[in-house]
């Protein structure tokens, strides 16, 4: 097999080709193009499209991700200047995005637009998140890859309100739902996870941010929920970071849909169970025994490296590897069910709430 192709480009008067490695992004065909029509290279002056579907200008995405092969045809539209059409007329790829029963649900409906671009075609789906808001495959790429590049590791609800234009929910989605509704491709879920482990051993797990004034706080995990801010004196609730709104000496804030606990302890005490090998009622999510990074088991036996940090464990039994790198048990899952796990049981903190240096 050659290690090049070559795609035809159209542009309605004249046909040209250009030359690609076929492992070449996305982003190449419009750096091709742009400079064999002298044109400048920006999305919003270029569009491509293949069978109808718009590509859009993707330095991650592979031309295999948009099925384009030895001899794919492109049709090529130029905006004039003063008439350049906007981001939101170049659709992605239409994404195998299915529901995920328990955590998020698939709409097509015109009613519920995608939070960030705020498009409703009924062709193209969209999830339903946990916190009932909506967001498509594309939006939810783009976002979470600015959110990493900010170096932050935790993925919040970017849902805000239409006449104040602040945020009105902030509810964090693991990462396995993230990468599930993104559909993303290998090598994307390969660069998010690292990128993930660069963001989360700078800043450890057990954190959170102080919904006032976002200054970064832990606290010791036999403390109740209600926690005061050391810098802005914030009251707020550790579990769900609102306002506390009940007594200061009450179990419960006094939101309605908050029952007190951490998001991570609702995912790991609700996900549904799965077979692996000889264990037929695991646990399908798990916490790194070393870091606490939430992790989803996916195939294959239950031996794994945490995306996070990197220390291996057995999903199922939760032991580690040895001082010598061996496996503690047997691939073949015959090795004792360790019972879900608790956030109470998870933490090992300090005895008082405080600042952290990030």
């Amino acid at each position: 097999m050659s290690k090049f192709i070559q795609l035809e480009v159209n542009t309605g008067a004249a046909k040209t080709w250009i030359l690609l490695e076929r492992t070449s992004k996305v982003a190449e065909i419009f750096t091709k193009v742009a400079k064999m029509y002298a044109i400048d290279r920006q999305l919003n002056n270029i569009m491509l499209s293949n069978q109808g579907r718009y590509l859009p200008f993707s330095q991650c995405e592979s031309l295999g991700d948009y099925g384009l092969t030895h001899l794919s045809k492109l049709d090529l539209q130029v905006a004039l200047p003063g008439g350049i059409w906007p981001l939101t007329a170049i659709k992605a790829r239409k994404a195998d995005l299915r529901p995920l029963p328990g955590f998020i649900t698939v709409t097509t409906s015109p009613a519920e637009p995608d939070m960030i671009s705020l498009e409703a075609d009924p062709d193209e789906k969209r999830a339903r998140m946990p916190c009932g808001h909506v967001i498509g495959p594309s939006s939810m790429t783009s976002y979470c890859r600015s959110l990493l590049s900010e170096g932050k590791f935790k993925f919040l609800c970017p849902s805000v309100d239409s006449k104040t234009g602040k945020s009105n929910c902030d509810k964090q989605w693991e990462y396995f739902l993230v990468r599930h509704v993104a559909c993303l491709s290998i090598e994307e879920n390969q660069e998010f996870e690292k990128k993930i482990s660069e963001n989360y051993l700078k800043k450890a797990e057990g954190l959170q941010q102080c919904p006032s004034c976002t200054v970064w706080c832990f606290k010791d995990s036999k403390m109740g929920n209600f926690v005061r801010c050391p810098m802005c004196k914030t009251g707020f609730c550790w579990a769900c970071l609102r306002d506390w709104i009940a007594s200061n000496n009450s179990r419960n804030c006094g939101n309605l849909d908050c029952d007190g606990r951490e998001n991570r302890e609702k995912i790991l005490t609700e996900c549904p169970p799965k077979k692996i090998h000889g264990c037929a009622d695991c646990p399908s999510i798990r916490a790194c025994p070393k870091c606490l990074l939430l992790v989803e088991h996916k195939d294959m036996c239950g031996h794994m490296n945490c995306p996070g940090c990197q220390y291996g464990f057995c999903f199922i039994c939760l032991r580690g590897k040895t001082s010598s790198g061996a496996w503690p048990c047997p691939y073949l899952g015959n090795c004792p069910l360790a019972p879900r796990q608790a956030v109470d049981r998870l933490s090992s903190l300090t005895t008082e709430m405080r600042l952290v240096d990030v």
